[in-house]
């Protein structure tokens, strides 16, 4: 039987335009790693001040203790401060530093590959690629139009470049298939678009002792946990999760409700447990450590993903399925594209209390059910979103560009 043919290294130019601190910096810090360890030299080209391999997983658990200084700080106050229209046209500003960054990197070797994570209004960076005949990966992780927290003004332009852009790209990799379909829509090419969602590191799932620890530490021995982890955002809805842990509590009273993370809805969530007088029954962290993490989800039962987008793929959930935990979410296409409904978690509807109640009840009333749910997560994971998969992924398309044996 002939053997399979070891691939060559791969230079990879990983170039980006986010601050590197919330999920985007987890993103690539992870699959900056994962090609690495896996033999390939990656170049990271980051703005001015930024380094996602130092400053990755500070957020969003607890961006509100992020500390920046220097140039950082400077972006931070222009991110918050800037109007839209004038933060839109320093976007598109950039791609002066882009080119001038990017020269260098670009043209040491006729086999670099620019492994590009998209922004709006982004373009003379691909641009630069393509005259030097290099290969282009684009990872798209949002388009134009969509709703973002920011919004866009010069959304036309956006779409102008952004339709440019795709079409220039040798592989286009996203995190869902709705991102998938956006992005055949808006000019990219088919055949050439890959759904990669988001991953995690599959470190060994907490032990029964582990677990024991962590809930004893937070007060919550004796009882059946449902939690949530992330930044605290209007459309996370967890709003809706405390109104429907409220009823089901009537009920059960054994249940409690862990929430773990901070954010801008925090203060009014705290106030909604006092008026209905769930303070004994609602835990809320506060602002934890990345490294805390592991055993705020090691002391969860079943882990809550209440709301979502239609695009995007929320680390969270993998980090709960990681780690053995039963999971209700919503029926949103990144969410489906993981989630079996029944085989490796519950999906409920998009904003239904009822049914989000209903769910609930269901795990924490059956511990059979939350066991082997959570262990079928586990397996999922293990065998197709980590970071370590994802690398080989993102070499397989890279050969295909290449035209290289697999």
């Amino acid at each position: 039987m002939p053997t399979r043919a070891i691939p060559s290294p791969v230079r990879f130019v990983y170039h980006h335009r986010t601050q590197g601190r919330g999920g985007e910096g987890v993103h690539i810090a992870h699959v900056v790693r994962a090609l690495a360890a896996a033999g390939h030299e990656v170049t990271v080209v980051s703005p001015p001040g930024v380094d996602p391999l130092a400053t990755a997983g500070s957020a969003p658990v607890d961006k509100s203790d992020v500390r920046v200084t220097g140039v950082s700080r400077l972006w931070r106050w222009v991110s918050r401060r800037c109007p839209q229209v004038g933060f839109e046209l320093l976007e598109i500003a950039y791609n002066l530093y882009a080119a001038f960054r990017l020269r260098s990197p670009l043209s040491r070797d006729p086999a670099t590959v620019l492994y590009e994570r998209y922004a709006f209004f982004l373009f003379l960076s691909t641009w630069l690629a393509r005259r030097r005949g290099l290969t282009i990966v684009l990872e798209v992780n949002e388009v134009a139009g969509v709703q973002r927290a920011r919004g866009l003004v010069l959304e036309r332009i956006a779409r102008r470049i952004e339709r440019a852009t795709f079409r220039r790209a040798d592989a286009v990799l996203v995190v869902s298939s709705f991102l998938a379909a956006e992005v055949l829509r808006r000019g990219g090419r088919d055949g050439h678009v890959h759904v990669i969602p988001n991953a995690v590191d599959a470190e060994p799932p907490p032990s029964p002792s582990e677990r024991a620890r962590a809930r004893e530490a937070l007060g919550l021995a004796e009882n059946v946990v449902i939690g949530f982890l992330g930044w605290f955002d209007r459309w996370d809805r967890l709003d809706m999760l405390v109104d429907a842990f409220a009823d089901l509590h009537q009920s059960r009273p054994r249940a409690r409700l862990l929430l773990v993370g901070d954010g801008p809805v925090a203060a009014e969530l705290r106030r909604e447990v006092a008026r209905r007088g769930l303070r004994d029954a609602v835990l809320l962290t506060g602002p934890v450590s990345r490294a805390e993490v592991p055993r705020h989800l090691a002391a969860m039962d079943i882990g809550v993903l209440p709301s979502s987008n239609a695009f995007g793929s929320p680390i969270a959930l993998f980090e709960m399925m990681a780690a053995g935990r039963a999971v209700v979410a919503p029926d949103v296409g990144p969410v489906l594209d993981v989630v079996k409904h029944g085989a490796t978690g519950v999906i409920v509807r998009l904003g239904d209390r009822h049914a989000l109640r209903s769910a609930m009840e269901l795990l924490v009333d059956d511990a059979g059910m939350r066991e082997r749910l959570g262990a079928a997560a586990r397996r999922q994971i293990e065998a197709r979103h980590t970071w370590t998969a994802n690398a080989r992924r993102i070499v397989e398309i890279v050969q295909l560009c290449k035209g290289e044996p697999g």
